[in-house]
This record gives C-alpha cells, structure tokens and sequence, in this order.
C-alpha cells in the first residue's frame, strides 16, 4: 500500500484527483476528519475509524457528506457510481466501495449539484427575513428522500419547545447563540427510520444532498448536531417531530452573509493506493 493517486477503472490518473479533491471538500460535523479514501485499480474504497461513543453518529454523517460528494463528482465525470455499503460485517471501517462503471451523460440535476460542491459553505451569520419559497422547500425535501432519509420542518409553534430542548443539550454542547432560531425561519432536521450505521450513512448523504440543493438555489445553511449528541434531548426532540424518526442533524436555510472559502484538505493525509485491494473479492 503506498500514499497517492491512481487510475481507477477507465479513469485517468488526474479524473481521480479532481473526483477526490471534491469527495474531500466538506469539512467534518466536529473535530478531525473520520474518513480516508483508498484508490484500487477498480473502486475508490471509502473507510474510517468510527468510534463506539457519543462521537460515532457524527462521524458516519461526516463520511456520509464525503461519499454523496464522491459520488455526484464521479458523475460529473461522465460515469456511473455503482456503490455498494458496508460490504463485509468483517471489516466495520469499510463503509463503501464505489466503482465507476461506464460511461454515461451527467443530468442537469446532477450537474447542479455537482457544481455546487466547491462553493457551499456553513454560514452561522443571521439570516435575513426572505423567505424560501414553497417549490424550493419541496426541492429540499425531495432531495432527503432520494437518500433513503427525510426532511421535517420544525413549524413556527414548535419553536419554544425546541428553544427549551436546546437549552438543556447546550451545557455539554458548547455555546449555541450563533444558532439562533426564530420562528419566520426555515428550520429542518433531516431524520432517519433507524439508528444503525447504515442509516446513518445514508442520513449523511442526505444532509449533503439537501445542503447542495440549498445552495444551489441562492440559499445559505447552517447545521447544529449538538443536541442529537445527548440521549435526553435527542428523545425529547424525536417527539417533537411525531416520534417516527431518528433526527440526525438540524438546519438551518434561507439568506445569510457571504463567508470565507473552506482550507482545502491535502489529498496525500488522506488518499492511499492499493494494487491488491481488499475489495477485489466484492464483484
């Protein structure tokens, strides 16, 4: 095994390093990154270290992010992302083998979205009063399902329920007053039917589907996980929503100040390269 990129499939050496730089665009929820990539001469593997205790959820969401990016740049590369999730209860930190098969025209929508990668950015300024028109929030909810999650939105008189839960999640959480929410705002929590890991993975991949499509319609997000990280008000806010989903991740959307561009991750910390993968099995 050695450090760097190679050609995967019928993709050339430098399609590889575009596709990775923009899987490993969105920084993690909290904290180090919890993924690595590994390119073989038929999939790019994606892994991580996933621990066993209140941190495990946000990391999966984390590799989540990167996988759904990985996938959609794969795309706009003109091929096919054949993903397969968590392929061998033998080896918990592979979480996904994705291989580009064919070659195929990117959509519209996925070109969007695509495009839409490199520009999207976490914005904890305040957001003005506009609102998000009806059609763009059933976009965003359309775009959660794809994923296999789904896209609930804390209604106005929700709002000082959720005000007491946050207060109760904060004095372990850290400080939330740059994650204000009032009641003309749109406020969603993107929600899973299970916990498990898969759920979770897949949870991840929505949030970023839901966040692209944001940005891609003019829109600016900012996301807080820190009242998921308790059991207590995790459960309270479950049952805020109906109690039929696991919420993974709140967002915040509508119309913020510009922010800062994101440092980009070097790709040698990282990407790997194996001749021999421990995928090849995995046809």
């Amino acid at each position: 095994m050695k450090t760097g990129v190679m050609p995967v499939g019928h993709l050339n050496i430098e399609q590889v390093r575009q596709i990775l730089v923009m899987a490993t665009t969105p920084p993690p929820l909290r904290g180090a990154r919890p993924w690595r990539f590994q390119c073989t001469p038929g999939a790019i593997e994606l892994y991580a270290d996933i621990d066993e205790g209140p941190e495990r959820r946000e990391q999966l969401l984390s590799c989540g992010v990167a996988l759904l990016n990985l996938r959609l740049a794969i795309k706009a590369h003109g091929s096919h992302p054949d993903v397969r999730l968590l392929p061998t209860a033998g080896r918990p930190d592979l979480l996904a083998v994705v291989r580009p098969r064919g070659h195929e025209p990117v959509s519209p929508v996925d070109r969007r979205l695509a495009e839409a990668i490199p520009v999207r950015r976490g914005n904890r300024s305040p957001f003005t009063a506009a609102a998000v028109p009806p059609e763009v929030q059933r976009e965003l909810r359309r775009a959660a399902e794809i994923e296999r999650s789904w896209l609930a939105t804390v209604e106005p008189e929700q709002i000082p329920l959720l005000r007491e839960i946050m207060d109760r999640a904060v004095p372990e959480n850290g400080d939330r007053t740059d994650f204000d929410v009032q009641p003309d705002r749109l406020l969603v929590v993107v929600g899973s039917l299970h916990d498990t890991n898969l759920a979770l993975l897949q949870a991840g991949q929505a949030m970023q589907r839901v966040l692209l499509t944001a940005t891609a319609s003019g829109l600016s997000s900012a996301l807080w996980s820190a009242v998921m990280a308790q059991p207590g008000p995790r459960r309270e806010l479950r049952q805020l929503l109906g109690g039929g989903l696991w919420p993974q991740v709140m967002l915040r959307l509508g119309h913020g100040a510009p922010v800062a561009p994101y440092t980009p991750v070097r790709l040698e910390d990282v990407v790997t390269s194996d001749e021999h993968p421990f995928s090849a099995g995995l046809r």
